[in-house]
């Protein structure tokens, strides 16, 4: 319990009280004691309470928000740079002279409008193998079969040792790999991960 709810709490036992004592037929209190106006002021002041913590908690909520935010746009910022570094290698491993240069060139105009967001939470392989296709680029994914990004990507998409072991047991069906994005016409093909 916040230090703010526990005031409130005692303010509606304050109420309760003037309450009970305003209601008793043989009052102990003497006659001049103007409950209405005691009442009044205590519920004034559980009111601004209340009014405080929900006021304190929305400013926590919103701060949440910005900091999750933040780290969403600072992650789509890194993982924008290594889609764009991959597409490039792409690119120079398939086209060469202008080809290169003018598909270069569409990649950076392109990457002026890709919002980093987008980038956020997706695989990396699916935003290469997305925009690749747009620019009619056949990428290999095997120049990226050792890169960081793509072994954790292999990891999570692919069941552990274990968890083949233990469903082949069971006569379990193996999971089925994420979904890929619904604007892709194909999934990328994905690596197997390096065995543990």
């Amino acid at each position: 319990m916040t230090t703010l709810q526990e005031l409130a709490e005692i303010g509606m036992d304050l109420a309760r009280d003037v309450r009970a004592k305003a209601l008793d037929p043989a009052p102990a209190e003497p006659a001049c004691a103007d409950f209405g106006l005691m009442f009044s002021r205590i519920a004034r002041a559980v009111r601004q309470t209340l009014a405080l913590e929900a006021r304190l908690a929305e400013d926590r909520d919103a701060r949440d928000r910005r900091t999750q935010a933040e780290h969403a746009r600072r992650r789509g910022l890194q993982r924008k740079a290594v889609v764009r570094q991959v597409v490039e290698q792409a690119i120079g491993a398939e086209a060469d002279g202008t080809d290169r240069e003018d598909l270069l060139g569409d990649l950076h105009e392109r990457f002026e409008y890709e919002d980093e967001l987008r980038f956020a939470d997706r695989p990396i392989s699916e935003h290469v193998a997305r925009i690749c296709r747009d620019l009619g680029v056949t990428p290999d994914w095997s120049l990226w079969a050792d890169e960081d990004w793509a072994l954790e990507e292999a990891n999570l998409l692919s069941p552990t040792r274990s968890e083949r072991t233990e469903g082949g047991e069971r006569g379990d069906a193996e999971p089925s790999p994420a979904a890929p994005d619904p604007a892709m016409t194909h999934p990328p093909p994905i690596w197997p991960p390096s065995e543990p």
